[in-house]
């Protein structure tokens, strides 16, 4: 029982940090053991399938198929293609969250902003579920009503209408 409660633990917490870093993903490398790596782009895939024990299909939008044997597979990975536009950082010194564990209120300071760029806001519980959602313009302090929410680890999703930050805060 006590294993089980910490297995779960452990996948919330993984789950937690690949939140915490989420990215827009565009291509799905497929590396083989032996041969080249093929690089799809996304909106290419039509359905990624695992038709029999063993295999992995990839549809492309073309009607054609890539069959893989998992065996035969080094890994899988999903990945972003590089546009060659950089955008200014959103960094963790653009935004504070305080008081960070919160107990009723959750401050919010945009040092980034001039006032006339729109922010939207989101609270996200760690399990995925969009708890609040707030959008602003014109403002760089916000505060936020935390006082129903349970005791937790919580993410705060910053969207300056060009990148998005998430932040991670707890709620006591």
């Amino acid at each position: 029982m006590m294993k089980n409660k910490l297995l779960k633990l452990n996948a919330v917490l993984l789950l937690g940090v690949a939140l915490a870093s989420l990215q827009a993903q565009t291509t799905l490398n497929v590396k083989p053991i032996s041969g080249t790596q093929t690089a799809y782009t996304l909106s290419t895939i039509r359905k990624l399938t695992f038709p029999a024990a063993g295999s992995m299909a990839v549809t492309k939008t073309t009607g054609s198929t890539d069959n893989y044997t998992l065996t035969g597979v080094r890994y899988l990975q999903f990945g972003d293609v590089g546009t060659g536009i950089q955008a200014s950082p959103f960094t963790n010194a653009d935004v504070r969250l305080y008081p960070n564990p919160a107990v009723d209120v959750l401050n919010m300071q945009i040092f980034a902003n001039n006032g006339e760029c729109p922010i939207g806001i989101e609270i996200v519980s760690i399990d995925g579920k969009m708890l609040y959602q707030a959008h602003f313009t014109g403002v760089n302090k916000h505060q936020i009503n935390v006082s129903q929410f349970r005791q937790g680890i919580y993410l705060c999703r910053i969207n300056n209408g060009t990148e998005i930050q998430t932040i991670k805060f707890f709620k006591k």
